[in-house]
């Protein structure tokens, strides 16, 4: 008679449901990803007797799917037998090492799509499992070295300045438009919104809307300043009326002194 362990909730109507349904799987040829799917469900719910004995079973049709294997090193693994364990992660790590190749071939292609960075990266992983290679060892120098040398050399003084004033002729040029002017004036700029607008309407000088904003942006700065000067004004006058009252006060401190 099969004992199964009580479960923290004891209900062993559902466990013996589910244990049913896996069975009804396994026994219909699952696919090689169900078949895994539902063996990690099985050794999750501590079956592992059923979990070793479905997996042998499995591996005899797929001798090279790992993930199964690797499921069943694990499963040795919790019922103590390491040295079954053992000889299956030694056949994981024996398919992944004839496998590494494919690092190989990726690093290569990514390195003639001048993905550099990515190329040594899968080429590293692949010396991990062939360190003897020289080809791919030469291969990482020589992308490293073509890196090193894609390093563009400086720009003579006189042709750095050409392509300087040029810059500044595109923006000037193409860049002065009154959206841009009206991002600069979103953002507190104004005189360079006036300076935009300027520039576009030398180059069209029948642009009403921007003679009209311009002539707003200016009588902005007017009242800026003249607001400014009155605030100055202010406080000015301020400091002419306090200065008669703290002259007060200190001669009404010498006094005090005195007495």
């Amino acid at each position: 008679m099969i004992v199964r362990q009580r479960n923290p909730k004891g209900r062993y109507g559902k466990m013996e449901n589910q244990d049913d349904l896996f069975s009804q799987i396994l026994s219909h040829g699952p696919s090689q990803g169900t078949l895994f799917m539902v063996l990690t469900k099985l050794k999750e719910e501590g079956n592992l007797s059923e979990t070793i004995h479905e997996c042998l079973r499995s591996l005899s049709f797929y001798p090279d799917d790992i993930r199964l294997r690797k499921l069943l090193a694990e499963s040795y693994t919790e019922i103590g037998s390491v040295d079954k364990a053992e000889i299956e992660l030694n056949k994981v790590t024996s398919i992944i090492d004839d496998l590494s190749s494919a690092y190989k071939l990726l690093g290569t292609i990514l390195s003639q799509q001048q993905r550099s960075e990515e190329a040594v990266e899968a080429l590293k992983i692949y010396l991990a499992h062939k360190p003897e290679d020289k080809e791919s060892q030469d291969l990482i120098e020589k992308i490293i070295s073509a890196d090193e040398e894609t390093v563009s050399e400086p720009l003579e003084p006189s042709e750095e300045i050409s392509e300087l004033v040029g810059e500044e002729e595109f923006i000037s040029e193409e860049l002065a438009t009154p959206t841009l002017a009206e991002i600069y004036f979103n953002q507190g700029q104004i005189n360079e919104a006036i300076s935009t607008y300027e520039e576009v309407i030398l180059s069209n000088p029948k642009n009403a809307v921007a003679i009209k904003r311009l002539a707003e942006l200016r009588g902005m700065i007017i009242e800026d300043t003249e607001e400014q000067l009155k605030e100055e004004d202010t406080s000015m006058v301020k400091r002419e009326k306090m200065i008669p009252v703290l002259e007060g006060w200190l001669a009404r401190i010498q006094e005090l002194k005195n007495v």
